[in-house]
C-alpha cells in the first residue's frame, strides 16, 4: 500500500453541492450553499445538510421545521458560490443572483426555479455534532425539471449536470457515463 496518512481531516471526495432555501423570521427568502449533504434514509425518504450555528439558515430551518434542498447545474456556479460566501442577515440573495424563490407547495421553504432538482424536506430531527448541527429532512416532495428524467422517475446525470466540490474549495462538475448500478458486481457473483 503506497498511501499517506494526512492525519483526522475531511477525506469523502467529492461532495455533492446544493442551495438549501429557508424562510427567516421576517419571511425573507434566504439561500445557504451546502457542501455537507447526502441522503440517509430509504423509508422514509431523508436527506442531511449540516449547518454551523451561527449561520443565519440555522436559525430558520430550527424556526420553521423545514427547508428546501435544490441541486444547481454547474451553468450556476458563480452564483452558488455567491450564496456560500454572502450572508443572508445582510444581504438579499436572490436579488443578488437573479434566482427565483418559488414557494414549496408542501413545506415551508422557497425553492429555486432555474436549478433542475428541488426537493421539500420537513425537519425530522436535528444532532448537534461539533461545529455543525446535522439536520435530518424528511423528503416529501421531489421536483424534477421536465426534461430532466429519462424514463419515469429515473434521471440523468447529464441533463442535470451538477456540481462537485472537493473539500478544500475546488469544484468540479461530473465525468462521462461509466455502467449501470447493481450489474457489472454480478460478474463475481457467478464466478
Amino acid at each position: 500500500m503506497n498511501r499517506k496518512n494526512l492525519g483526522a481531516r475531511l477525506g469523502l471526495y467529492p461532495t455533492p453541492v446544493v442551495v438549501v432555501g429557508t424562510y427567516d423570521k421576517d419571511d425573507k427568502p434566504n439561500l445557504i450553499t451546502l457542501a455537507w449533504a447526502g441522503i440517509c434514509c430509504s423509508e422514509p425518504p431523508c436527506l442531511q445538510i449540516s449547518v454551523r450555528k451561527e449561520r443565519h439558515s440555522w436559525s430558520a430551518i430550527t424556526e420553521r421545521g423545514a427547508f428546501s434542498v435544490n441541486v444547481p447545474s454547474k451553468k450556476y456556479v458563480v452564483e452558488t458560490d455567491y450564496i456560500g460566501i454572502a450572508s443572508g442577515r445582510s444581504a438579499d440573495k436572490f436579488a443578488a443572483t437573479g434566482l427565483t424563490p418559488v414557494k414549496g407547495e408542501l413545506v415551508d421553504a422557497p425553492l429555486v426555479a432555474e436549478f433542475p432538482v428541488s426537493m421539500e424536506c420537513k425537519l425530522k430531527h436535528s444532532i448537534e455534532v461539533g461545529s455543525h448541527d446535522l439536520f435530518v429532512g424528511e423528503i416529501v416532495a421531489c421536483w424534477i425539471d421536465e426534461d430532466a428524467p429519462k424514463e419515469g422517475t429515473k434521471v440523468r446525470a447529464e441533463k442535470i449536470d451538477p456540481l462537485l466540490y472537493m473539500p478544500g474549495g475546488e469544484y468540479f462538475g461530473i465525468g462521462e457515463f461509466i455502467a449501470g448500478g447493481y450489474t457489472l458486481g454480478k460478474k463475481l457473483i457467478e464466478k
